[in-house]
């Protein structure tokens, strides 16, 4: 299995203990630096409100299995729970995009801390509200 680094993120976030539970919890602007060779891929990006980031938490501990959430009062495994510290720390956000300048998007709520590399980025869906309006006809 390979993964190519796309971009890295530009956060206010330095150490673990300053980013968010989740993104959604934090107001701040974060900016994702897109690289030359995949600039290309950012055409009409800007159409887009919300995007879902993958990044690679480059400081999580890989062999953390169980954890207690912060909001938890039970320890659980990793795959039942969003911890960070994991065997494969992919981490996935939801993004305000609040514009676009060149290769560089300026985002709100990304809880990545600076210097994460990213791995994709795509347009936010709401898959499941759409399957279930489907399945419902609506």
């Amino acid at each position: 299995m390979e993964l190519n680094r796309i971009g890295m993120v530009r956060s206010p976030y330095q150490s673990l203990q300053q980013i968010p539970r989740q993104g959604f919890f934090s107001e701040e602007e974060s900016v994702i630096e897109i690289d030359e060779a995949y600039a290309p891929a950012l055409e009409h990006v800007e159409e887009h409100e919300w995007l879902t980031v993958l990044y690679w938490a480059h400081l999580a501990e890989r062999d953390r299995l169980v954890t207690t959430p912060p909001s938890g009062t039970r320890s659980c495994g990793v795959f039942a729970c969003r911890a960070p510290h994991r065997p494969n720390p992919l981490s996935l956000c939801t993004v305000k995009l609040l514009r676009r300048e060149g290769r560089r998007l300026f985002v709100q709520h990304l809880d990545a801390l600076d210097g994460s590399a990213v791995i994709d980025i795509k347009p936010y869906v709401d898959a499941v509200g759409l399957a279930c309006r489907e399945k419902d006809g609506v």
